[in-house]
């Protein structure tokens, strides 16, 4: 059993507390040993799990691996700062697939991704670090996910899609095929997006239009 520890107390860590569940009930894997969370007292439990130091603290625990679940509509665009800023080696993250989620044998995934139930991968899709998938999302082939995306629950993305770095797609969204999503965008919930998403920028709606820009990620 490999110790794993969770980064961030939040909804998104049920997902992953389901999927290694599944995982152990077939071949025991993944010891859930905790979380490492900024918000919650040291000590103290959350989902049945306890709360063992803050996010930064990582080097306490040479043995453990581990996932991030930090990551709403509101913190998606601090992935990446809050990631490097923890000094792990990219092998010390955990890459983590529902048994009852399709991944086809072509697709490739990086490290700290997570695919909860339901989701289905398509061929040659290319998934970077740390990307969230939610339970039932469909990413369709020849597509390309860039690290620390995170795709909300039932969103669809459909074949020869790119979604930039730290972007968010929220739940029901769906993405024609062909289209370019810029790093740090966001898509509303049930949004339908049928036109390239400028880096930054807020679409939502039916089809989906620019709500605001914002940008999210830095260089």
């Amino acid at each position: 059993m490999k110790p794993l520890l969770i980064l961030g107390a939040c909804g998104n860590a049920w997902d992953v507390i389901d999927i290694v569940r599944a995982l152990n009930h077939i071949r025991p894997t993944w010891e859930l040993i905790g979380f490492l969370d900024d918000r919650v007292p040291v000590g103290q439990r959350v989902m049945g799990l306890e709360i063992r130091g803050a996010t930064d603290e990582c080097r306490r625990f040479p043995d453990a691996h581990f996932i991030n679940c930090i990551g709403s509509e509101t913190t998606a665009g601090l992935r990446r700062q809050i990631l490097s800023g923890l000094q792990v080696r990219a092998t010390r993250f955990a890459t983590l697939v529902h048994p009852l989620a399709n991944v086809s044998p072509a697709a490739r995934m990086g490290f700290g991704v997570y695919v909860s139930f339901g989701g289905c991968i398509g061929g040659d899709v290319k998934i970077g670090n740390h990307v969230s998938i939610a339970p039932g999302v469909i990413v369709g082939h020849d597509s390309q996910i860039d690290s620390y995306a995170v795709i909300a629950p039932g969103a669809v993305v459909s074949g020869n899609v790119s979604v930039g770095e730290s972007c968010y797609l929220g739940a029901r969204s769906v993405v024609r095929q062909r289209i370019k999503i810029g790093s740090g965008a966001l898509v509303g919930m049930g949004a339908v997006v049928t036109r390239d998403v400028q880096r930054g920028t807020t679409v939502a709606g039916v089809p989906a239009r620019a709500m605001a820009s914002k940008v999210l990620v830095r260089d």
